[in-house]
């Protein structure tokens, strides 16, 4: 048996993987490893250094035109990464995948839910961001009209060909620290803003940069 790990959302995690997709096929002291399909594998890493905040979760990147979740940070083929998660079906090396970071129990579910889309073949649901900070409900003014939600643009997935140009054109190294470690796209302008898969709006960033830049959108 697993021991458990010092993080609620982690073992809430394994519990909720453990009951929609059975015991993990992949067992080590850094990652537990669900071979969902031939070609779908879904790698949970423990040994975060961010664990105590919610939960990694990786996956095989999604097929062109597919939509690619908010909360996701989306590593080259060419770029490394967690050797733990190189067995799993669809993470080979060499591939490129998604890293998603779990902080909510609502984005554990929307996880769970598009993992088994992505296993039906179905189209993706997005995991939306949320604000983790306890808000206090304002009392409204029922006779003012509601100001129309802004409509966001999906967020889809790179085209591989795109991807290529760009990790050429870059070098294989983040555009703001110059290292080669834990490389990522970034969009200049994030989908949410309109922006687009195009070469032009895409740079690599190192997961540091791409986090930093994140908090100052």
């Amino acid at each position: 048996m697993q021991e458990k790990v010092q993080n609620k959302l982690i073992n809430r995690a394994i519990d909720v993987f453990s009951a929609e997709f059975g015991t993990p096929s992949r067992t080590t002291a850094k990652v537990l490893a669900w071979d969902i399909r031939h070609d779908l594998g879904s790698v949970m890493q423990i040994d975060g250094p961010n664990s105590e905040q919610g939960v990694y979760i990786w996956l095989p990147y999604p097929t062109e035109g597919q939509a690619v979740p908010e909360i996701a940070l989306e590593y080259p083929g060419e770029a490394g990464r967690h050797s733990n998660t190189y067995a799993s079906p669809g993470l080979s090396r060499g591939l490129p995948v998604i890293k998603l970071f779990v902080r909510t129990e609502t984005q554990l579910r929307e996880t769970i839910d598009f993992i088994k889309a992505f296993r039906d073949s179905l189209p993706l649901s997005d995991i939306n961001e949320e604000e983790l900070s306890d808000q206090i409900a304002m009392p409204v003014d029922g006779s003012a009209l509601p100001t129309p939600k802004e409509i966001k643009n999906r967020r889809e997935a790179i085209p591989r060909a795109v991807q290529r140009e760009v990790w050429q054109r870059d070098g294989g190294r983040c555009v703001e620290c110059g290292t080669k470690e834990k490389l990522c796209f970034d969009h200049i302008i994030p989908f949410s803003r309109g922006g687009s898969n195009t070469i032009r709006n895409l740079q690599l960033l190192c997961e540091r940069c791409n986090l930093s830049k994140g908090n100052r959108i």
